[in-house]
């Protein structure tokens, strides 16, 4: 449980760590609890203050938003609940929206924020780690012209029943999530393909079972690929809309979604599937579109 308000004023008194408001990497597991906790009031008051003060350009008040979510995932990670991570909030929003726009504390860490900024948007690869697996992102590809594309952001099933790749691949400047099949011996192409999320229209809570596990169908939105077209490995692909993008972005990063690819066989439909788990998708895929 959350202690008092008291306390958790403390959490956002400074306006501290200027580089830890940018997202570096999650902050190791080893700093749980109460710094978690700080950090994410930190980068959630500092946005506050740029949001009344405008203290920075949309590239820099971007990369301390992605750093304000991927602060939040851990927190939620560490074991806090929905209730404790809005009480944090509102402590932050208080403290952002109060302090004046010419307090020189928050003048100098403007200052460092955007020093700060200088150096991380020249970083090309970084790894989103989640509870079970990471995100990694690879800025580099960002300019093929490679008519498969390139992958952008990838990471690995939590269970699955073949080789299967999910990720965001890039092509000609523009990102797609993107899913290829493996080598299925003795099977013909994947007909469909097919991403299962959490509604949360029907399901307004995250479906967070004792494994990582997608929602149930009921609760669930699935998500058909719109295209099949040339994939970065060689062969062909799967291309979702970007509907299912704005879905993963939503979730809770300690859910997971499910990945199903459709086999025709003489027999019937086979079907192939992956569980992945959403981690920090979000800010991830903000790494990617963060101007350099």
């Amino acid at each position: 449980m959350t202690p008092p308000k008291s306390a958790l004023i403390q959490l956002c008194s400074g306006l501290v760590a200027a580089i830890a408001l940018l997202v570096q990497t999650a902050p190791p597991a080893a700093a749980a609890g109460w710094s978690l906790d700080k950090v994410f009031a930190e980068r959630t008051a500092m946005r506050v203050a740029d949001q009344r003060c405008k203290l920075f350009a949309p590239s820099v008040a971007s990369a301390l938003l992605m750093g304000e979510v991927q602060a939040r995932n851990a927190v939620l990670r560490s074991g806090r609940d929905a209730a404790d991570v809005a009480q944090i909030v509102e402590i932050a929003v208080q403290r952002g929206s109060s302090i004046s726009c010419r307090d020189p504390a928050l003048i100098t860490e403007a200052g460092h924020i955007r020093s700060a900024f200088s150096s991380y948007a020249k970083v090309q690869r970084l790894d989103f780690p989640g509870g079970t697996a990471s995100w990694k992102a690879d800025r580099t590809v960002l300019s093929t012209r490679v008519e498969g594309g390139r992958w952008a952001l990838t990471t690995a099933a939590v269970r699955s029943t073949s080789s299967l790749h999910f990720g965001v691949v890039v092509t000609s400047g523009r990102l797609a999530l993107f899913a290829q099949p493996g080598a299925e011996p003795g099977l013909m192409q994947p007909a469909a393909a097919r991403l299962v999320v959490r509604d949360p229209q029907r399901a307004p809570r995250p479906y967070l079972a004792s494994a990582i596990t997608p929602p149930p169908r009921a609760a669930s939105n699935i998500y058909f690929a719109q295209a099949r077209r040339a994939a970065p490995d060689g062969g062909l692909g799967f291309q979702f809309p970007d509907q299912a993008v704005e879905a993963l972005v939503q979730l809770d990063p300690r859910e997971a979604v499910l990945l199903e690819l459709v086999y025709p066989t003489s027999h019937g439909d086979r079907v192939v599937s992956g569980v992945y788990e959403v981690g920090d998708f979000a800010p991830a895929y903000g790494f990617l579109t963060l101007a350099r």
